[in-house]
């Protein structure tokens, strides 16, 4: 599922947030960057460039950022490997790097590096609990603007709307 390009093996807790970020990334098809800890989105981000994407994702909480988990949707290039490099991160994750972006982000050893090639994730999840497994069908559903039903007296607005089902397709994964 992944080619290694840089860094240590990865960890125990690093396997759980890639997971983790793999199924959150995976809700957007706009160029996206998010950052996990501990499987939980402390940034996210969706922009017409990806270099803008990180940099609001940082923005929404860089203290907690320190250490995580980056995934894109989108090739990495060199301006936004140099903006990713001023952070120390774990692992980052993208479909593609230029050759500018991997000289910036395999500067440093132990940074995991990874390339996510095209693998179909199965439909059903696992999880031990207690003294056994457990097994469900994955959620593929996101309810977007046109199943949503207004409640109140004011009606959202457009903007609104696009914002509470961006919102939607975070919350599923925390």
């Amino acid at each position: 599922m992944f080619t290694k390009l840089n860094g240590k093996e990865l960890s125990y807790n690093n396997l759980v947030d890639v997971d983790a970020a793999v199924s959150l990334i995976d809700e957007f098809t706009e160029p996206t960057i998010a950052i996990l800890k501990h499987t939980n989105a402390c940034g996210i981000a969706t922009r017409t460039f990806i270099k803008e994407a990180w940099l609001d994702a940082l923005a929404c909480d860089p203290v907690s950022a320190f250490g995580g988990v980056i995934i894109s949707n989108e090739e990495i290039n060199a301006e936004t490997a140099a903006e990713i490099s001023k952070l120390f991160f774990e692992v980052l994750i993208a479909p593609a790097y230029t050759d500018e972006a991997l000289q910036v982000l395999t500067e440093k050893k132990n940074r995991i590096v990874l390339v996510r090639q095209p693998v179909e994730l199965p439909a059903k999840q696992f999880k031990t609990l207690l003294n056994g497994v457990i097994e469900q069908d994955k959620d593929q559903v996101i309810e977007g603007p046109e199943a949503m039903r207004t409640v109140t007296v004011r009606k959202p607005t457009e903007q609104e709307l696009k914002d509470l089902h961006f919102a939607n397709k975070v919350v599923k994964h925390n």
